[in-house]
């Protein structure tokens, strides 16, 4: 394991420290202002002095921060993290609640735009992220030279007569490899087939995003799903310094999965960290998460790139259904659901990474 620029095994780094936590570790922790107040996170920091995130218990177990080597890569919006009694559910009031960051889950039986399904009235981006999590639990151990941080929990998004949707959720940071991984196994634990709708927002933005960063999508199509978007579907992948009055423009890619079914996308900027350049890598599995919706938004103060892969488009669940493209879950049945985020160190790291993924 490569430690502050050295290389190191579990020996010689065991006997260079008292305890582990001299480098990094997991600790729990409860927010105790403001409207955070009273919910319950992890902060993870891997020993290699890299990665650096706030897991939110409170929250789902989403990923409200996230950085590396002190650098942050994601955005965080003006709400901060906030305590799920905050929640709205009516039309675009989700808003209040949404934080951004590495991660934030929408679903589980709608997401995307505001819209009236049968006799429901369905708001942006759905419920689950403003559910705690429950039977939390974390452990830290060594896999021969690798040092891993796990936290697990589940989700329960239920409603008396209705939905019984349970996640298991398990969430890993692999110090050596600067990776974190998510994955997610979704139950129907009720009597009834529901709608399954999931989307996982990651939210990038600067330093990592600015006008000179690079977005390597693997080949696929792109559909537009804005006027905006259509407008400049040419110009998904290119991006400007913050302006007023930008209009958001989305799309939804379908990726051509590899041999193994995943697919890749990563957004890079070579200027940081001194200018040897930083990156995310973005692997996820295609059989349960057929599309990558981006979202660009470089509006003053919510200076965004959303990287979010899902089951559907951002149309509102009665757009999906009608198009085919919404998803349901029988009585007892599982849906597992695989993303893994990378770091990407360096111009050889990109470059290698883009070769042997996306290009």
């Amino acid at each position: 394991m490569k430690i502050f620029g050295n290389d190191f095994n579990r020996e010689e780094i065991k006997k260079r420290t008292g305890d582990i936590t001299q480098l990094g570790g997991l600790r729990f922790f409860e927010f105790s202002d403001g409207m955070a107040k009273g919910v319950s996170a992890a902060n993870l920091k891997s020993i290699d002095g890299g990665i650096d995130m706030t897991v939110v218990a409170g929250r789902a177990m989403d990923i409200s921060s996230f950085s590396y080597k002190g650098i942050p890569l994601v955005w965080r919006s003006c709400t901060g993290e906030t305590n799920p009694s905050f929640y709205e559910s009516k039309n675009d009031e989700w808003l209040r609640s949404f934080f951004g960051g590495l991660l934030t889950t929408c679903g589980l039986t709608y997401f995307g735009d505001p819209n009236k399904d049968g006799s429901e009235e369905l708001g942006l981006h759905g419920r689950i992220s403003n559910i705690a999590a429950q039977e939390v639990s974390s452990k830290s151990y060594w896999e021969d030279d690798e040092y891993i941080m796990e936290i697990s929990g589940k989700i329960r998004q239920v409603k008396a007569l209705a939905e019984k949707l349970e996640v298991s959720r398990c969430i890993k940071l692999f110090s050596s490899a600067s990776i974190v991984s998510i994955e997610d196994s979704i139950e129907n634990f009720g009597f009834n087939q529901m709608p399954l709708m999931v989307l996982y927002h990651m939210n990038f933005g600067w330093p990592l995003l600015d006008d000179k960063a690079e977005l390597y999508i693997g080949k696929g199509e792109i559909n537009p799903l804005n006027d905006d978007a259509k407008k400049n579907i040419k110009m998904f992948d290119n991006f400007i310094k913050p302006v007023s009055g930008f209009n958001p423009e989305v799309f939804a890619h379908d990726i051509k999965p590899d041999s193994e079914g995943y697919c890749y996308a990563a957004l890079v900027n070579r200027n940081l960290d001194m200018g040897n350049g930083i990156g995310v890598g973005l692997k996820f599995a295609k059989e349960n998460l057929p599309y990558l919706i981006e979202w660009k938004n470089f509006n003053l103060g919510d200076y965004v790139l959303g990287l979010e892969p899902g089951n559907a488009f951002v149309s509102g669940r009665n757009i999906e259904r009608e198009a085919g493209r919404m998803k349901e879950i029988n009585p007892g049945e599982k849906k597992k659901m695989k993303i893994e985020i990378k770091i990407l160190s360096g111009h050889n790291e990109i470059d290698d990474y883009i070769k042997n993924h996306i290009k």
